[in-house]
């Protein structure tokens, strides 16, 4: 969950809130930076890099350290938090059902 600067709640593995997605009570626990407001950071980063004549071979912000940690920091944030952060599939809106016809309703009474 997320306190009003953004930052998320990251369980310690000792927690007893450790892996759940909406602990009940307040904890001790550090707040970080979300991953995905790091992650978006570094992407801004990278992009005014190369938009400022950096070339994208020596942008230090496209490195592979760089990318590891990030993956590193979204892996600690899903387990500590119980949040997958998996690719969902999209889910396809079921076949619509013709509806019944006014004729095929019977009159009588």
């Amino acid at each position: 969950y997320l306190d009003q600067f953004g930052k998320t709640k990251v369980h310690t593995p000792i927690c007893p809130f450790y892996g759940h997605p909406n602990p009940p009570a307040p904890c001790p626990c550090p707040l970080r930076q979300a991953w995905g407001s790091l992650d978006a950071l570094i992407g801004r980063l990278r992009a005014a890099f190369e938009e400022n004549g950096g070339k994208p071979e020596t942008n230090p912000f496209g490195a592979r350290a760089v990318r590891l940690y990030l993956r590193e920091v979204r892996d600690l944030q899903s387990k500590a938090r119980g949040i997958s952060y998996e690719k969902k599939k999209r889910k396809r809106p079921p076949p619509q059902q013709p509806l019944p016809s006014p004729q095929g309703a019977s009159a009588t009474h």
